[in-house]
């Protein structure tokens, strides 16, 4: 099997490639990390982090009961194929998605059915920063799949399928339907299924602390269902697969309301400003729901990513037919974009 690829981890670069938040976590999580760690560190961890969930209930306006903790959205995916699929079951998913879905199928043994995006591209000779848009395949139910799933926003295109689309396609699926929220915080409006939780038995919807909390480091995630199924995703999950720390710091995440809506506020508009200016270049994108935008550079994406990671600046460039020609850029701190646009100067030349 060809194992997944994460995106570069390089330290003291200009790091535009994994879509962390640019800023740094809420003092109470800093708070946190600085108290003292004796029996923290002696004792496991609440097997069901039940401080954790009782938090997150609260937030989301869901019971505990609700909720399961997870290392990372990334182990309550690795628990959901576990639980649901046998081998030779199906999972179908919108394309292209994010490269973690294809895996976990090839580990459990499960086919993978790819439906391509329906997708209108910008019109020719349109201006940089035209958008153009991507819909949910009309097909999507219709794979005799057990597992469908889909980020939402999609990662990488940043595109959002409606909340009443979902809702209908949640109706349609005979299996389980997984939406994955990992950018949802990045999204204006009512774009969350989360409050439909209750009216589709079929449902999970899974968030990350790794994007608008500033935690991928702490590796931590939700999953959200009827309380039955989390029920039974527990006796599939490992016995303590998040450790105490990184519950404490989700709970002092959670409960710092104001300063995360600070982070989601510097993180669009951070966004903007780097939008106006890619827009110079000419490219064109999707229409961004998250903290990213997957550009259209043309044939010499993979050249321009080269020229400026030899200079010390990480986007993130896939050599696949559909992705070739896009450079998907990571929202970040107003000098990374300076150092960016400067190094896109001389790397555009080059190429």
């Amino acid at each position: 099997m060809a194992g997944y690829t994460p995106g570069e981890q390089v330290r003291d670069c200009v790091k535009l490639n994994t879509n962390e938040c640019a800023w740094g976590p809420s003092p109470a999580v800093r708070a946190v990390l600085a108290a003292d760690p004796d029996e923290t560190l002696r004792l496991y961890p609440d097997p069901l982090a039940k401080r954790l969930r009782e938090a997150a209930a609260s937030v989301f306006d869901v019971e505990p009961d609700q909720v399961m903790a997870g290392n990372g959205s990334d182990d309550c995916l690795t628990v959901i194929y576990r639980a649901f699929l046998r081998p030779r079951d199906r999972v179908a998913a919108p394309w292209p998605t994010y490269g973690l879905y294809d895996t976990l199928a090839t580990l459990q043994g499960v086919e993978m059915v790819h439906v391509d995006w329906r997708r209108d591209p910008a019109p020719a000779g349109c201006a940089g920063g035209t958008k153009s848009t991507w819909h949910l395949p009309t097909s999507m139910a219709q794979h005799n799949a057990k597992l469908v799933i889909l980020a939402n926003p999609n990662n990488p295109s940043a595109t959002l399928v409606p909340v009443q689309e979902l809702r209908r396609l949640a109706d349609a699926v005979d299996g389980v339907l997984v939406v994955d929220e990992a950018y949802i915080d990045f999204a204006a409006g009512e774009a969350s299924i989360l409050p439909y939780l209750d009216k589709h038995p079929n449902l999970i919807v899974l968030r990350t602390f790794s994007k608008s909390y500033s935690l991928a480091g702490a590796r931590l995630g939700l999953l959200f269902a009827h309380k039955a199924m989390v029920q039974h995703l527990n006796k599939v999950k490992d016995s303590y697969n998040v450790n105490a720390y990184t519950q404490a710091l989700g709970v002092a995440a959670l409960n710092d309301r104001d300063y995360h809506r600070e982070l989601v506020k510097k993180t669009l508009a951070a966004r903007d400003t780097l939008a106006e200016k890619l827009a110079t270049y000419g490219w064109t994108w999707p229409a961004t729901h998250a903290n990213f935008l997957l550009c259209e550079v043309g044939p010499n994406a993979g050249a321009i990513y080269r020229a400026l990671k030899a200079q010390n600046i990480l986007v993130r460039w896939w050599d696949t037919p559909l992705l070739s020609t896009k450079l998907r850029i990571s929202v970040g701190k107003p000098a990374w974009h300076e150092r960016l646009f400067a190094g896109l100067a001389s790397a555009i030349r080059a190429s």
